[in-house]
């Protein structure tokens, strides 16, 4: 018996090292997908269109390079063991940013200062991601980074599916009613998302097999949420940016004057909390009741 415990704790860190692995090539394949619609959506368009299209993509780009980040980091600092922490997790994350952002000047079709703006919000994203990495108790990271991924992907799968998804709340072609449709279907995403999100938190520190309280949990199933805002700021800071690019177009600048207070803090919030309330529910389900006899 001794043996075979043994064996198992030996095996632990290389599953968890494996786990680690797979959750980096994910993050990766997630910043590169989301490069790769950047690219082909400003493919179709120049100038003044290609900035507007730009700002548009910068949430989930940004998003997206968090998430690579931390997921690289976390990686790291599996495969690192000797390295201190948290060197090996923001060197992996400002990496990741770096080679995302030397991939962004590439793009065509989009003024040299608005791809400046890019590149260098992938690359602080990169790093800030891995900085979040390393934060203790390393099963936070170990939960939140995988929910986040899910979060991520399937807010990609609502973008894609956005032109029919938009008529069944109410969108009718109206200002007014297009604007009515994408705050009641951004509600429903972030209340969706921030479900399953907290449900793969919880479900991936469980797999674990780490005995974690309940605080771990609810950081684990708010993460998602604390990124997405994150990614708002640098949103926030990379708009103004390209608004003062584009603001020769009166057309393009009052388009993105009406997209600013979209409310995506409120996204992030709804996220967080929905999120951690969820793996927090989950984790206390699994708590056995006090024995009342042990009491007595």
């Amino acid at each position: 018996m001794t043996d075979s415990v043994t064996v198992t704790d030996q095996r632990a860190p290389e599953r968890a090292s494996n786990r680690s692995g797979w959750i980096a090539f994910a993050g990766i394949a997630l910043l590169i997908a989301a490069l790769v619609v950047l690219r082909r959506s400003l493919s179709l368009d120049s100038g003044d269109v290609a900035l507007v299209i730009a700002w548009g993509s910068l949430p989930l780009l940004t998003l997206s390079g968090i998430s690579a980040g931390a997921a690289a980091g976390m990686w790291a600092v599996h495969v690192f063991g000797r390295v201190p922490r948290i060197a090996a997790s923001v060197l992996a994350g400002s990496a990741t940013g770096v080679l995302a952002s030397a991939a962004v000047f590439m793009l065509r079709g989009v003024p040299s200062s608005a791809i400046l703006v890019l590149a260098l919000a992938l690359a602080l994203s990169g790093a800030l991601g891995g900085a979040i990495a390393a934060i203790r108790p390393a099963e936070i990271a170990r939960g939140g980074v995988p929910a986040t991924l899910a979060a991520l992907l399937l807010f990609f799968v609502v973008a894609f599916n956005s032109s029919w998804l938009l008529p069944l709340f109410g969108a009718d072609g109206t200002a007014a009613g297009n604007h009515s449709a994408n705050g009641l279907l951004a509600g429903a995403q972030a209340l969706l998302i921030g479900l399953i999100s907290g449900f793969v938190a919880y479900f991936t520190i469980r797999r674990s097999g780490a005995a974690c309280r309940w605080p771990v949990y609810m950081l684990a199933g708010g993460l998602p949420g604390l990124f997405y805002i994150v990614a708002d700021l640098f949103t926030r800071v990379g708009t103004t940016r390209l608004l003062s690019l584009a603001v020769s177009d009166t057309t393009v600048d009052r388009l993105v004057s009406t997209d600013l207070g979209a409310g995506r803090i409120n996204t992030g919030l709804v996220l967080f909390f929905v999120g951690a309330i969820t793996a927090m529910i989950a984790f206390g389900r699994t708590l056995k009741p006090a024995d009342p006899d042990s009491a007595g």
